[in-house]
């Protein structure tokens, strides 16, 4: 199926359908015939945040992680093509993704870049008020803060470094092993890697994935022609996998590497441990459940939490409820009529984020006035 095709059916799963897991992985199929594909970067990462924020099976903080992941390589994207409207995208989506992390003073800086970019959205006003809102009472809080600030605050990096880049032995020069990180996640079928370094492979064809017979053992290797030495990493999967089913995939930052499990069982990790003081527990091939009780569609993302949180009982921002922002403008403006969105955009500009009428035949009699909370007084500016 052509990508295009691919694109639009992931899209209408996504925003029509509202099924982001699906969607997710028709965006990976996408990526693995084109790496490069700006759209499939900038949608993976909503798929992902919408899966953070609706299922609780994913609130982990490597699915975050890997949608800034996604949403960083799509500015790169668009900045070696030198398109400009898709780096105002892209900086608008980042926009988005702080915001909904309450990394305010990050979102704000982001909004702002894809405003100098002069990126085109019927709800640019609405995010201004919004954005402006919380960063005086951010500043109310915590004083003057920039992006360096928020930068500082993103999640840490979860990801593992699970091994080091190993020199050639001829070579006698003794000096620092570099190291590298990994990352996986899995679905219903697959199991797929991430390997992040700086050396990457020069193509496809001198990267070696090699599986044993028994198909646990894993093994990566390639020549790094800048240092004469070898990348290696070596991995004891915890279940079986099809030796007739590994897709690699070279990224800008990563290798990404897909296996096709043999049993559609839920890995509670990805290797067999080392350690003998670690027990390492198997899973029970049952039927994965996804967040609508369909078996074999779940995709999660392994967890370093320890504890179990009933995110049920977490305490929320009255303003920001129980919804992330970026779902409930979707949810408010995106199924609009016409009408009712110049009556939304009219009403909310004018009382300047007062007032919110999906009215238009009362709205564009009259200009709406500011209609200031209780308690408070509208001045002029």
């Amino acid at each position: 199926m052509p990508v295009e095709t691919d694109l639009k059916t992931a899209y209408s799963l996504l925003y029509d359908a509202k099924n982001p897991g699906d969607a997710l992985e028709v965006y990976d199929s996408v990526l693995q015939q084109s790496p490069a594909n700006f759209v499939a970067h900038i949608y993976k990462a909503a798929c992902l945040e919408k899966l953070y924020y609706g299922f609780k099976s994913w609130h982990s903080d490597k699915t975050l992680e890997n949608a800034l992941e996604l949403l960083e390589s799509a500015v790169e994207i668009a900045q070696r093509r030198g398109d400009r409207s898709k780096l105002a995208l892209a900086n608008f989506r980042l926009c988005v993704h702080f915001y909904n992390r309450k990394q305010y003073p990050a979102a704000d800086e982001y909004f702002r870049k894809a405003r100098e970019l002069q990126y085109q959205d019927d709800t640019m006003p609405i995010w201004e008020a919004n954005l402006a809102n919380k960063m005086k009472k951010w500043k109310e809080r915590h004083g003057p803060a920039s992006l360096g600030d928020q930068e500082a605050g993103k999640l840490e990096r979860s990801s593992v470094n699970e091994s080091s880049l190993h020199r050639n032995p001829k070579n006698d020069e003794v000096s620092k092993k570099p190291t590298f990180k990994m990352d996986w996640y899995q679905t219903a079928t697959t199991i797929t890697i991430s390997l992040f370094t700086s050396s990457l492979p020069r193509d496809k064809d001198s990267l070696h994935v090699y599986l044993s017979p028994g198909h646990q053992d894993l093994e990566v290797t390639y020549p790094i022609p800048s240092s004469g030495g070898e990348f290696q990493y070596t991995a004891k999967l915890l279940h079986e996998v099809d030796p007739d089913q590994i897709r690699v995939s070279i990224l800008s930052k990563k290798i990404e590497i897909s296996l096709a499990k043999k049993v559609k069982t839920q890995w509670k990790q990805l290797a067999k441990s080392t350690d003998p003081s670690i027990t390492s527990k198997g899973s029970s091939p049952l039927p994965i459940s996804d967040a609508h009780g369909n078996t074999e569609s779940a995709k999660l993302y392994p967890t370093s939490s320890k504890k179990n949180i009933d995110w049920s009982k977490l305490e929320v921002d009255d303003d920001e409820q129980n919804q992330s922002a970026d779902a409930f403008f979707q949810q408010l403006y995106s199924g609009a009529d016409p009408d009712t969105r110049r009556a939304m955009m009219k009403s909310f500009v004018e009382s300047n984020g007062t007032a919110l009428n999906t009215n238009w035949e009362e709205v564009s009699q009259k200009k709406v006035e500011t209609v200031p909370p209780e308690g408070s007084e509208a001045k002029k500016w």
